[in-house]
Parts: C-alpha cells; sequence; structure tokens
C-alpha cells in the first residue's frame, strides 16, 4: 500500500500561535500537530512509500522549510518521498523551489492556495504551474474547506482546478480531500482531465459524506483517478484503512448501493507514486 498525503512539521517552529489557537477550536480540546520520527514511522507501518509535506501559506501561519522536510525523509530514504512547498504570494517563491527540487531533491510540490490567499488562477500561480509542466513535476494542492478563519473558501472550490487543467494538459496534480465538503464537484473535474486525480485523506471520520462521495464516484466511472491517503498527523493509518474498507456499513440491513470491494480494494492497492511518476 501507498500513502500520498502525510505531514512533517513542528508546530511550535512552524505555526503562527493563532494557528495553533485555531487547530485547538476545531477539534475543541488542546492538539499537538507536531510530527515525531518513530512515532510518524509506526503509524506508517502498512505502507510501503509515503508521501510527505509540509506547508507554506505565510497569512494563515505556515511556514515549514524545504530543508526540514528533506532532513526527515533523509532518516528513512527508501520508503519516504516529499514535495516542496509553494507560495506564490511571496517573492522569493520561484527560487525556493528550485533548491527545493534541484539541491535537495524532492519530488514535487505541495501547494495550499486557500492557506495563502491567493486564487489558484492568479498569475502568480502559472509560473508554478508552467514550470512544473515543463519539468513533469506533479503538484499536490489543498482542496476544499479548511478551520483557518483567515483562509478564503472561494479559493479552494474544486472546479478552478478545470480552468488549469484546460490550460497546463501534461501538468499532474492531486485535489486533495476530494475536495470535501464539494466532493461531487471535484470528481466531475478530474473525471475530465487525464493528469488530475484526488485523493480520499481525511475523509472517513465523515462517514456519510465518505460514503456518498465513493457511491458518487462509482456512478461517475471515476474510482480509477482516487488516490489514498491519510493526512497524519490529522488522521492515523489504521483508522483511514479501516474506514475505507468500512465504507458499507453505515447502509447495512438497507436497500442504498453499496461501494464494491473491488473499488475499496483498487483504492487501497493503487501505485499512486507510478501514476504521479514520483521515483
Amino acid at each position: 500500500m501507498q500513502n500520498v498525503h502525510a505531514h512533517a512539521w513542528d508546530q511550535d517552529l512552524h505555526f503562527a500561535p493563532e494557528t495553533i489557537h485555531e487547530a485547538d477550536i476545531s477539534r475543541g480540546f488542546r492538539i499537538d500537530l507536531s510530527v515525531q520520527f518513530d512515532a510518524f514511522m509506526a503509524d506508517m507501518a502498512p505502507f510501503d512509500k509515503v508521501l510527505l509535506f509540509g506547508m507554506k501559506a505565510r497569512l494563515n501561519g505556515y511556514w515549514v522549510p524545504d530543508q526540514y522536510l528533506a532532513d526527515f525523509i533523509a532518516k528513512a530514504p527508501d520508503r519516504l518521498r516529499g514535495f516542496a512547498g509553494c507560495d506564490p504570494t511571496q517573492p522569493d517563491c520561484m527560487e525556493e523551489l528550485r533548491f527545493g527540487i534541484d539541491v535537495l531533491g524532492l519530488s514535487g510540490v505541495k501547494m495550499g492556495p486557500i492557506y495563502a490567499g491567493i486564487d489558484p488562477r492568479d498569475p502568480r500561480c502559472h509560473e508554478v504551474y508552467a514550470w512544473c509542466q515543463e519539468r513533469q513535476l506533479p503538484i499536490m494542492t489543498h482542496c476544499g474547506t479548511t478551520y483557518n478563519s483567515k483562509a478564503p473558501l472561494g479559493f479552494s472550490r474544486p472546479w478552478l482546478w478545470d480552468e488549469i487543467a484546460i490550460q497546463y494538459p501534461s501538468l499532474k496534480m492531486v485535489l486533495a480531500h476530494v475536495g470535501h465538503p464539494f466532493c461531487e464537484e471535484c470528481l466531475v473535474v478530474i473525471r475530465k482531465h487525464p493528469n488530475l486525480y484526488a485523493d480520499i485523506s481525511a475523509l472517513y471520520y465523515r462517514p456519510w459524506q465518505f460514503y456518498n462521495m465513493l457511491i458518487a464516484a462509482q456512478e461517475y466511472r471515476v474510482t480509477h483517478k482516487l488516490l489514498f491517503g491519510t493526512d497524519y498527523p490529522f488522521a492515523k493509518a489504521r483508522d483511514s484503512i479501516d474506514g475505507l474498507q468500512n465504507a458499507n456499513h453505515l447502509v447495512e440491513g438497507t436497500l442504498m448501493p453499496r461501494v464494491s470491494h473491488e473499488v475499496i480494494d483498487s483504492i487501497l492497492n493503487r501505485d499512486s507514486f507510478a501514476l504521479l511518476g514520483i521515483h
């Protein structure tokens, strides 16, 4: 199995105080999101390969240096790959990306336009898209809602990436979290474009939404574009796996449609790294 969505960071070093406070409010209790290497690797035991990243978004108080991520990955280079962070609102964005890819050896780019407060169609983003398409580098982008108060929800609607995919047809992109709660919107966008995918990370703990998304993906015949991820430390590996395998539990004893076992198995066993060109 492979996991295409996990994080590495130290919240005291890489989050602003107000960002930490908003995370606590979202859960209703104090939460420490710092990722410790040994605990991380123990949780990742089910996976042969794991893709991880931090976040760069000045507006909402996230800044994880690519060097920190590369040092984390260097402790288990046979299993871990990483994406360089990108905040297109910052003037040195491209310089940092080149360093992350060409010097640190990271495998792609992680964006969070909603957190950076930028429309993904903004001209400042297009230099990133063009560079990644030319270099055949995949992009993982946050898509869907968040609890951060300064993050404009309008910049995270899945339909925005339809325009980008039309302009950059060879660019491989993953829309994280199936754009929750705009999941069907995300499914119809990735259905159109051969190089667009979505990951299912951090959805199982909203089981009704998760079930309906999977049924809609079956009906749109787009389950082959769904990649498995956890969103660690927000969601753990075993819980995420069990959540997918138990997606039909809500409708047991009813006439509601079922997510097929073949779909569940294919998501769990998909070679997502090969699809994205990650070596």
